[in-house]
This record gives structure tokens, sequence and C-alpha cells, in this order.
């Protein structure tokens, strides 16, 4: 998925002004180990093995809590620090974070279709960013279908940053009175959730319309105007458990209209409820960041945009490729699709990605569209 950088490094971050909650985010290391538990779980979703029914799902929506708080709270931070957001500099961090990847991406993926006969307008679409429309619309896609929840991340950066700054800037919302506009647009979206599925809507409906999908990015949009609040200081090592717990164990559900009406809305809380945990200030229980800063976990959270972007287009030429069900076979396929994912984003993310990694973080890069674009609280 999107990666988003968990902060700023710390000391820049105990240097930075203060903010109006008094909360920075900093670099939180812990992140990077959520996002491998993501990134873990949509690899085993298609794999298409027992036990992987829903597991794509789940890492899906701790990917969206993640961006919707991460996001949200790098522009308030902005906020007060400067009293505007410059939204080109955001766009334009966003570009060099996220685009040359998906070029490389397309490219391969629009190889791997007329190798094989697809499409190519799955890929224009993904290219577009308008997977999640398409389906939601009935088109059936099978070269590009997880691209449906970049689609969904890209929607929001274009609309959120600009949505919130006018909340901020023009309605002069604080943190208290943004988060109940958030409640009220989260019980909304659920609200359309449950009318679709009353009026009979299918899975893949429910699965990539925008206005349903929003609630899990709303959530961490919330966590992140009220994360300097006392009382999330009672979650510790007990809540994360559980968080973890129930985020683990609903990935091997089988798919249904009925099992998506209640494990994605329970699963956005216990993401809200982990990425708290460990975003937090305060003590916290050591084995907690202990587990998300292993060095593996880490490096996959680290690499998970481009381990996403790709594993889908590794395992279908793995899948054509590699046939048959005998468990030599299976294991084959499994150690293939897995193990060539990995390189494939690994070479990503070292070869393609920190070059323009380092740009995003570059003033040099950036300064102009900042300066042209900051937003001024009005007087």
């Amino acid at each position: 998925m999107a990666e988003t950088r968990s902060g700023t490094d710390g000391a820049l971050a105990s240097e930075a002004p203060a903010t109006s909650d008094g909360y920075r985010l900093g670099r939180r290391p812990g992140l990077d180990g959520l996002r491998g538990i993501a990134v873990l779980l949509v690899l085993w979703n298609h794999t298409a093995l027992p036990y992987s029914g829903t597991a794509g799902t789940v890492g899906v929506v701790a990917f969206f809590v993640l961006s919707g708080f991460l996001i949200t709270r790098l522009l308030l931070e902005e906020w007060d620090r400067r009293s505007g957001i410059s939204l080109s500099r955001f766009y334009v961090r966003r570009a060099l974070r996220l685009g040359p990847a998906m070029v490389v991406y397309l490219a391969l993926t629009a190889a791997v279709a007329v190798r094989y006969g697809e499409p190519l307008s799955q890929v224009i679409w993904a290219g577009l960013y308008l997977t999640n429309i398409v389906r939601s619309l009935g088109e059936f896609i099978t070269l590009t279908p997880h691209t449906w929840s970049l689609a969904m991340e890209e929607q929001f950066y274009l609309v959120w940053p600009l949505l919130l700054l006018l909340l901020l800037s023009r309605l002069r919302l604080d943190r208290r009175a943004l988060a109940a506009l958030l409640v009220v647009a989260i019980a909304a979206s659920l609200a359309y959730r449950y009318s679709l599925i009353a009026a009979g809507a299918d899975l893949q409906r429910l699965h990539n319309d925008p206005l349903v999908v929003a609630m899990s990015l709303l959530a961490g949009c919330l966590l992140a105007s009220t994360i300097a609040s006392p009382r999330l200081q009672i979650l510790g090592g007990t809540a994360f458990v559980v968080a973890l717990a129930a985020i683990l164990g609903s990935g091997i559900a089988e798919k249904s209209v009925a099992t998506y009406s209640v494990m994605v809305p329970a699963i956005t809380l216990a993401s809200v409820v982990a990425v708290a945990v460990v975003a937090r200030d305060g003590r916290k229980p050591a084995w907690i960041e202990a587990l998300l800063t292993w060095g593996p976990l880490s490096y996959l959270g680290r690499i998970s945009y481009g381990l996403y972007l790709y594993h889908y287009t590794v395992y279908y030429v793995v899948k054509h490729e590699v046939r048959g069900p005998d468990t030599e076979q299976i294991l084959v396929r499994l150690a293939l699709e897995l193990g060539l994912s990995l390189l494939v984003a690994a070479l990503s993310y070292h070869v393609v990605e920190t070059w323009f990694l380092k740009k995003k973080d570059d003033d040099r890069w950036t300064s102009v569209a900042s300066r042209s674009a900051a937003t001024p609280t009005p007087s």
C-alpha cells in the first residue's frame, strides 16, 4: 500500500514548534512493524490457500487506518507550525513517493497483459487510480484487482487535504470540533454501508465503493485528531494483544456479505487501537516495540508499498506457469510467489524508490511548491 513515512526524525521532532494539542508525531518505528503485518496478510490472502479468505481485506483495512492517521497528523502539525497547509508541496511529495514505482509496475503489468491476453484496459484503470470505481460498477478485473485500494488512497490524498484545509481555515475548527465532525462522517459511511446491504448489494460493491470504504480512512483521521487525549493512556499491552488477535484471527473468515458487514467495522476499530497503542505518547510495554521493530518485520513495512504493488502481477505469472494440485507444486508456487515478490519489491525500493524518497525530503525539490501554495489563516 501507499506508504507514508512515520513522521520526521526524532531530533527534528524535538526541535519543532509546539502543536496545539502538545503531541508531535516524530519517528514512530513501531508503525513500520504494523505495516509489515498488514502486507503479510495481503500476501497470504492472494496465495488462495486455505484459511486465507479475508486476510487481504483485513490487511487493507489496517493500511487505511494507518494512512488516515499519518496523513492527517502530518497535515495538522503543518497547520500548527505555519497556520497553513501547502497543498502543492503535499501533492509533490506524494507524487515522488508513489509515482516512480507505479510507472515501473504499470510497464511490467502491461507486458504481462500482452503476454497472457488480458485487456490492457485493466492496466489503464490502475494507472488512472480508478480500479475501485470500475469494480464497484460491476467490472470484473483479473490482473490488477488489488489496485482498488491504491485508487481509494489516491482519491483520499486528492480530496482530504483540501477539505481539511477548508475546515481549519474557513470554519476554524479546533481539534474537538474536527473530531466530532469525523465521528458524524464515520457514522454516515456506516449507515451507507448497511443501507447497501439492506438493498441487496453484492460483495464487490461493498468492497470497492469509495463511500463505504472511507470509514476506515476516516477512523484513522479521527485518531490523528484525538491522539493527544489522556484517555488513550489506558491502552496498553492487553489492548494491543486483543487488537492484534482480532486482526490476525479475522483473516481466516470466509468472504460473504454477512461477514463483511460485521468484520470490516470491527477490524477498523482493532486497527485504531493497535495504532493508538504504538503511536501515543507515554510508557508502553517494551515487548510491543521489540516485536514491531524486529528487523525483518520492520523491513517488510518499509518496502510494503512496492510489495503490495508488484505482488499480484508476480502471483499471476507464477500461477500461470506453475500449475497443478499436488502438494509439491503448491509449495513450489508458494515459494516462487513470495520469494519473487520480495525480490522485485526490494529491487524497486533500493534502485527506484529510495532515490525519489531522498528528493521528497529535499526542500530544493519542494520549496517552490511550498512557497507558492501556503494558505494562511484568514484574518
